[in-house]
């Protein structure tokens, strides 16, 4: 369900990049020059192989939580970027995409100083929220109300007896191994 969600927000966000065609409402309207469509240089083919590489990549690791799979699905759509089949015709597209969504990240954050920002930001937050919980003492009241301290105390005893139980045994296969050679 989250996956289609998801699906449906990309597909929203992407049809909000679509043009409106709507037709000039006033003479005032009609008058205004419109704005000159901005034209970005086509990225490199060495970038659209790369950018194909990184769409592949999180497409994997987002469908099956796999880093392994993501590496796969990377390496194949950075093959089908250099080929020009229909699938490698989608994976330039990708690429491209991709490329683009890069150059004008780095511009923006050239621009605007995005990452040092947002830094600050969660620096912020996160030590409000931490003065928050020193002060009230949130987590260990959910602690207390959930018992969480305990459950993870006896999964470790649990795990620790179990280990020992295991490396006794392996013991004993050891010893029995060695005395019968």
């Amino acid at each position: 369900m989250a996956r289609f969600v998801l699906l449906a927000a990309l597909l929203a966000t992407a049809s909000a990049f679509q043009a409106p065609t709507m037709l000039p409402r006033s003479k005032v309207a009609a008058s205004r020059v419109a704005p000159a469509p901005i034209m970005a240089e086509d990225p490199s083919d060495k970038a659209v192989v790369v950018g194909a590489a990184a769409v592949g990549g999180l497409v994997g690791v987002y469908l099956f939580h796999e880093l392994s799979t993501g590496v796969i699905f990377a390496s194949v759509l950075a093959y089908a970027a250099t080929t020009s089949s229909k699938f490698g015709n989608f994976a330039k597209s990708s690429g491209e995409a991709a490329a683009k969504v890069w150059d004008k990240s780095t511009e923006l954050n050239e621009q605007y100083d995005v990452l040092p920002k947002a830094k600050s930001a969660l620096d912020t937050v996160t030590t409000a929220a931490s003065n928050l919980d020193s002060n009230y003492g949130i987590t260990a009241k959910i602690d207390e109300q959930l018992k969480l301290s305990e459950a993870t105390d006896k999964l470790a005893s649990k795990l620790d007896e179990v280990k020992s139980s295991v490396t006794d045994k392996v013991d004993d296969l050891k010893a029995k191994a060695s005395t019968s050679d």
